[in-house]
């Protein structure tokens, strides 16, 4: 049995804070030697973008307790601050 799922590891998050973006859509980090399919960039050039002491795109760790040892890192896809947004202003 060859069963194919269909995941997807998007997420529309409400803001509750009082800002001009109040749905921002946040992805997962692709797997390694895959692509996030709405930039066209693997995972290595994201953390480029996120990690570090000025990241130029934001993203969010979440773990499931505080306890936990693992996390998930999202990336910011939508609105302000995001992926697409950042790669925009650099094609003008």
């Amino acid at each position: 049995m060859n069963k194919s799922k269909e995941t997807t590891s998007e997420v529309t998050v409400h803001s509750p804070e009082a800002t001009p973006d109040l749905e921002a859509t946040w992805s997962r980090l692709p797997k390694p030697n895959e692509v996030e399919p709405r930039s066209g960039l693997n995972r290595h050039a994201i953390n480029k973008l996120i990690l570090g002491q000025s990241p130029l795109v934001i993203s969010r760790s979440l773990r499931s307790t505080p306890q936990a040892k693992r996390s998930i890192r999202l990336v910011k896809i939508t609105g302000r601050g995001s992926l697409l947004e950042y790669l925009n202003r650099e094609d003008a």
